[in-house]
């Protein structure tokens, strides 16, 4: 039996504390609107200055999102020399940039009644390590909150813990955080006391996963990994007697005590970089990745001998951002251009392949659910309504005006959407 811990931070059923809301799933647990146009039903929108892909986290009353602002030119500042897949140094992504300028990394705490920005906290000003896609940012790695604290990852800029009214209260030096110039990805998540990160760079050499104390920031635990740079966020499950941190990686999927970060068993990988997360239900833990091989696994976690620990595997319908939703006894994947597959999670059967949105769009954003309906946001700034089921039906087509790529927040019976340039509360 796959079920959520009971160790965490006590969560309200009306919070989202991390990146797709309690236990990384992205469902919410109200009932939330389904309809809504720049001209209505939108409750408040604040602008963010700068760009990010982090998701809203909420808590009681208050949002956090992060963001960067990219300033003036570092004339002859360079990117650390990456690894290519033949672990040759000097591979060079065509589509990285972003080093030659200066970054200031910004953590925001909002109103969620009506969209004042409570505080705005510089973390980082200086120079970048590294390299980022040109479709990403430095502020792509969601903030996880217990309601106390708000802990805010940058990767190689930096861990830091802030109190609910801004006030630091530690932060932490990681070091350079390289892959291959294509920028951060993977958020922390919550584990009793512990903070949990993921931290695969490169071609595997110096990746590790590791557990910080939340109120002093000492590391309890650290524990290497041979597996190469990825962006997904780990997921606990609870199998039978005990709770397992389960870690997406290309060359293969671990999962560990999260207590103590002794590792419990291993399967095959993604293949694919590692980039959408892990999503659990049905006695099944299931992974995507889809960059160039499309691949979804569903594991067995838990005793089990290595052979029965792959319980099916899919070749067709996953992304290369976006990640897996089971909701309501049914796995969905969702494609880069929004085309819904629909599994049996249990077999891996397809129940329905080739559910299209109504006009052509491309998808980072992961879904979300709540009461028998699934969220697909688009590019573009369109959320389509799709009902959840055997069979596929889109009920409505929404939209904020402007692009987003962040993940959809689900609280207090709103929907809060990070566009491009706004932050948008839907009532």
């Amino acid at each position: 039996m796959v079920s959520v811990p009971p160790g965490r931070a006590t969560v309200a059923a009306d919070d989202w504390p991390q990146w797709r809301g309690p236990q990384g799933a992205g469902i919410g647990a109200g009932t939330y609107p389904d309809r809504w146009s720049p001209t209505e039903h939108i409750a408040w929108k604040t602008e963010i200055p700068g760009k990010g892909h982090s998701s809203p986290s909420v808590w009681g009353d208050r949002i956090f999102v992060t963001s960067a602002v990219e300033g003036a030119e570092i004339p002859g500042w360079k990117a650390p020399v990456h690894l290519g897949f033949d672990r040759r140094p000097g591979y060079i992504n065509p589509d990285s940039t972003g080093i030659g300028h200066l970054l200031t990394l910004k953590v925001f705490a909002i109103s969620a009644t009506n969209g004042r920005i409570l505080w705005e906290r510089t973390a980082f000003e200086g120079p970048p390590y590294d390299d980022r896609h040109k479709s990403n940012t430095y502020a792509s790695s969601t903030v996880a909150t217990d309601g106390k604290w708000v802990y805010a990852f940058f990767e190689s800029a930096g861990f830091y813990a802030y109190d609910a009214d801004g006030a630091l209260k530690w932060k932490l030096d990681l070091g350079g955080q390289a892959k291959a110039g294509l920028g951060p990805g993977t958020s922390p998540i919550i584990y009793e006391n512990l903070l949990i990160l993921q931290c695969d760079l490169e071609m595997g050499e110096g990746s590790s996963i590791r557990a910080y104390e939340r109120t002093t920031g000492k590391e309890v635990w650290r524990v290497s990994r041979t597996t190469r740079r990825s962006w997904a966020t780990p997921i606990v499950v609870t199998a039978g007697a005990r709770d397992e941190l389960v870690a997406s990686g290309a060359e293969e999927v671990i999962a560990y005590d999260p207590k103590t970060g002794k590792e419990l068993w291993k399967g095959p990988g993604t293949q694919s970089h590692p980039i959408p997360s892990f999503v659990m239900g049905n006695g099944l833990v299931f992974g995507t990745a889809g960059n160039s091989a499309k691949v979804v696994l569903a594991l067995r976690p838990g005793e089990q001998e290595p052979s029965a620990r792959l319980a099916w595997r899919y070749n067709k319908g996953a992304a290369y951002v976006t990640s897996p939703i089971f909701y309501n006894g049914h796995l969905y994947l969702v494609s880069d251009a929004g085309i819904m597959t629909c599994l049996d999670p249990a077999t891996g059967a397809v129940v329905y392949e080739g559910g299209r949105v109504p006009k052509p769009a491309t998808f980072r954003s992961s879904a979300v659910a709540f009461s028998g309906k699934i969220l697909l946001t688009s590019d573009e700034g369109e959320t389509f309504v799709i009902k959840a089921g055997p069979a596929h039906e889109v009920l409505a087509t929404n939209s904020i005006g402007e692009p987003v790529w962040a993940s959809l927040a689900l609280a207090r019976g709103m929907v809060f959407i990070r566009g491009e340039k706004h932050l948008f509360a839907i009532r």
